[in-house]
């Protein structure tokens, strides 16, 4: 993983991990094997079944939690009147922000599109276009019934070991929210009565917010599930802006 290689040979896991940049103790690879079950040092030596797309972005946000920049070098004495020479202090803010920055390089165009996140979390951030929507601000609106709902389900969408059942009810949030709007009648000020019927068909015939026999049930979730997100997602973004439009006339 050239990434770790980068920041090993400048001593950027030196301070949490006792790595240098000439070895890979073994206290490092009980820390990781405790947190994580697997021993990953040294890296190009990984098992053929170690190697998973889980695996790889569990030790990138393994290697973001232990990482910090080293300051100068400055000579120190330790207890028995050794003079010796050491990095003066560490810094991880700044350490985790240079690591963010190249992580995200590769991450961006890998698979579907990732992100190491300020907070050391690996999510999704979807392919060109998509981004854009999941990224796109919040605004406020009536923050307990719309906007953080809209913003807890693209929290729990983007989170990348999310099983299929978890996506079912990100996308069942953001129906509720249309639900909400509805009942309230503030969707009928912006959107025509046929089309505010396919918002709610959407989820009712594809066992999104409820379960009868004559719903669809067996169909592709990895295909059609990002498709009702995404298009729940940016109905949302466009109808919200046209109902604050309207306010201010």
């Amino acid at each position: 993983m050239s990434i770790f290689t980068h920041f090993h040979k400048k001593d950027y896991f030196k301070e949490k991990l006792g790595v240098n940049c000439n070895d890979n103790p073994a206290d490092a690879n009980n820390l990781a094997n405790i947190l994580l079950g697997l021993t990953p040092f040294p890296l190009n030596k990984w098992l053929e079944s170690d190697i998973s797309e889980n695996n790889i972005f569990d030790i990138l946000e393994f290697l973001f939690d232990h990482i910090s920049k080293p300051n100068e070098i400055v000579e120190m004495m330790s207890e028995t009147n050794y003079s010796f020479y050491d990095y003066s202090s560490y810094n991880q803010v700044e350490g985790q922000k240079e690591f963010v920055l190249i992580a995200n390089v590769s991450l961006k165009d890998y698979g579907v599109g990732y992100e190491l996140a300020q907070d050391g979390k690996i999510l999704t951030v979807g392919n060109e276009g998509l981004e854009q929507i999941l990224n796109a601000e919040i605004l406020q609106y009536d923050e307990i019934n719309v906007d953080s709902k809209v913003r807890n389900a693209i929290i729990k969408w983007r989170n990348r070991q999310l099983s299929w059942e978890n996506r079912r009810e990100a996308i069942r949030e953001l129906a509720d929210v249309f639900e909400w709007l509805k009942k309230n009648k503030e969707l009928e000020k912006v959107v025509e009565s046929k089309d505010e019927s396919v918002l709610f068909d959407i989820a009712n015939n594809f066992a999104i917010r409820h379960h009868e026999p004559k719903q669809k049930s067996n169909y592709s979730k990895e295909i059609w599930y990002p498709w009702m997100f995404h298009f729940y997602l940016a109905t949302y973004h466009a109808s919200i802006r046209l109902l604050k439009k309207v306010a201010t006339k």
